[in-house]
């Protein structure tokens, strides 16, 4: 395949996932951690480790996932079980076009996933990063794709392996219509990124110590590995269609490359060096070796908040959604971005990102609450409520976890740990 063929593959592949406005749903993807009583990591091969847990979590309708003898994960027909490099645990939703279905699913597998942690005198935690463990005591989990990141990253970004065993986070899916929905819908969630960021951010301890008030996780992003995490190169430059976001990827180091269904490490080769055919599985691969704060697979991916409880992961996606899927909302932030090249872009970020008071931040937190709550459903006007609440309050939810620091760790993180 010459470098042209290559573009055309994947700009295919983008067309291809357009879908009509009416069928546009919401996928959601939830991290959590598994700690023991003293906030410590679990880890996956100790005794009663993660590995266990999936084994006892497995009985009924899921069905085993193994890499080896190892076993990674779960999947049924409507959700799936994974795991990242550090342990975390992250349970995927198939997507549905309202939020009720989503927490039916994801409140029932907690009550399963709580019971046996019970038992087991561990704590189901839901934070941004681990809280009393540190990276050099976890174990990386028995994987093939995390080996070879783990060995490619060693030489990159100073928090490349912290971003692999120590966040975790909520993922939301946005689907699209045409390539001009697209640009939009990608452009508006880089906008708004800096401002999910400091909403969500929910990172009160890192490696053990009382956090900065600036994003934790974004601090983490931007410097895990310039090639393929934080802002695309170029995104404000111009409207970023299919064929710009392929370049990118082709343009990027591979690390692993997918040869007759075998990953193989390819190091810093770049994916345009290395693709040979267009089929799903290739493409597949060769996107989630990215990981921008918005991602495109089959969908648009944002991805910079921290993990948080319920119900603020459904604001998270409630406020999403009243953005993404209302039309005059979208159209109105999408407008707003115009405003901004790629530097004042990355200006606009540390100001809503940082630690000191910003009236622009206020003033777009404002807007977004605003315009979320005049186009929201009736049952996602109590997400948004909620969040609302939080952050008039406390300014962003890290600190309903830093309140209460004098009376100690665990006391100040209950409203993050949920059993």
């Amino acid at each position: 395949m010459n470098y042209q063929k290559k573009i055309e593959s994947l700009v295919s592949y983008f067309k291809a996932a357009e879908s009509k406005k009416e069928d546009h749903k919401i996928g959601m993807e939830f991290e959590h951690l598994i700690l023991k009583e003293d906030l410590t990591a679990v880890s996956y091969s100790e005794a009663e480790g993660i590995e266990s847990l999936l084994e006892q979590l497995s009985q009924g309708s899921w069905e085993k996932v193994f890499e080896g003898d190892n076993l990674i994960g779960l999947q049924d027909a409507e959700r799936a079980v994974t795991l990242e490099p550090g342990g975390q645990l992250e349970l995927s939703l198939i997507p549905f076009a309202d939020l009720e279905q989503t927490k039916k699913i994801y409140h029932k597998f907690l009550a399963e996933l709580k019971e046996i942690l019970s038992s087991r005198k561990q704590k189901l935690a839901v934070l941004g990063y681990q809280p009393a463990s540190s990276i050099k005591d976890l174990p990386l989990l028995p994987k093939k794709r995390y080996d070879f990141m783990y060995k490619y990253f060693k030489d990159r970004g100073r928090y490349a392996h912290h971003m692999m065993k120590g966040t975790a986070s909520v993922q939301m899916n946005i689907d699209y219509t045409d390539e001009k929905d697209y640009i939009k819908k990608l452009r508006v969630g880089y906008f708004l990124s800096p401002l999910i960021y400091y909403l969500f951010d929910n990172t009160p301890f890192f490696e053990g110590k009382k956090a900065s008030d600036a994003s934790i996780r974004e601090e983490i992003w931007s410097n895990c590995d310039s090639d393929r995490s934080g802002i695309i190169p170029g995104v404000f430059a111009k409207e970023f269609g299919y064929r710009d976001y392929a370049e990118y990827i082709l343009n990027t180091p591979a690390i692993i490359d997918l040869k007759d269904d075998e990953l193989v490490y390819s190091g810093s080769k770049k994916i345009k060096e290395l693709m040979e055919n267009d089929k799903a599985e290739t493409i597949d691969h060769y996107l989630s070796m990215v990981f921008p704060d918005v991602r495109t697979k089959k969908y648009i991916e944002i991805r910079s908040a921290d993990a948080v409880p319920y119900p603020y992961n459904f604001a998270f996606a409630a406020l999403l959604k009243a953005v993404f899927y209302d039309q005059a909302n979208l159209d109105y932030f999408y407008e707003q971005s115009l405003k901004y090249s790629q530097p004042e872009f990355l200006q606009f970020k540390a100001e809503i990102t940082g630690s000191k008071e910003s009236q622009l931040r206020k003033d777009l937190a404002a807007e977004l609450f605003e315009r979320a709550e005049r186009t929201s459903a009736e049952d996602e006007l109590e997400y948004l409520k909620e969040l609302k609440e939080l952050y008039l309050n406390y300014g962003r939810p890290k600190f309903k976890t830093l309140n209460n620091l004098k009376q100690g760790k665990k006391k100040a993180l209950n409203w993050c740990i949920l059993n």
